[in-house]
């Protein structure tokens, strides 16, 4: 089953990184839930520069569609919301081990950035939302 339409992926495709960005928060916060790539040897880690992070996406199709010939037997696997917030992010942070958000390619890059900056975006945008919420 295809989370989003063609037409939405191509228009995702063409947002510039931070509207990328802003655009993934806003869904995992919505769907409860968000997508890495899995393989033989576990979760797939990257290395940028010195640091390794790893990459995540919104949705299922962009997970699919950044597979790339040095992860062939990988694929997209969900993760809990909750679980990526009180678990993933500060074992991330330990291990000063950074989030790579909505990459699309070689060309295109996700924004990167630390284990706590994710927390803290999360925890404004959770906040936003609460004062915005009637009940």
């Amino acid at each position: 089953m295809s989370e989003i339409s063609s037409k939405d992926f191509l228009e995702l495709s063409k947002m510039l990184p931070e509207l990328r960005f802003e655009y993934a928060l806003t869904q995992m916060i919505e769907k409860q839930n968000l997508w890495g790539l899995y393989g033989e040897n576990g979760w797939v880690m990257l290395k940028a520069d010195e640091d390794a992070c790893i990459p995540i996406w919104p949705h299922k199709e962009f997970a699919e569609a950044w597979v790339k010939d040095e992860f062939p037997n990988c694929e997209p696997k969900q993760i809990d919301f909750v679980e990526w917030l009180d678990t993933w992010l500060p074992g991330m942070k330990n291990n000063n081990t950074l989030v790579l958000v909505f990459p699309l390619g070689d060309d295109e890059e996700g924004i990167m950035l630390e284990a706590q900056e994710m927390i803290d975006c999360i925890e404004d945008d959770l906040k936003k939302l609460a004062a915005n919420d009637p009940n």
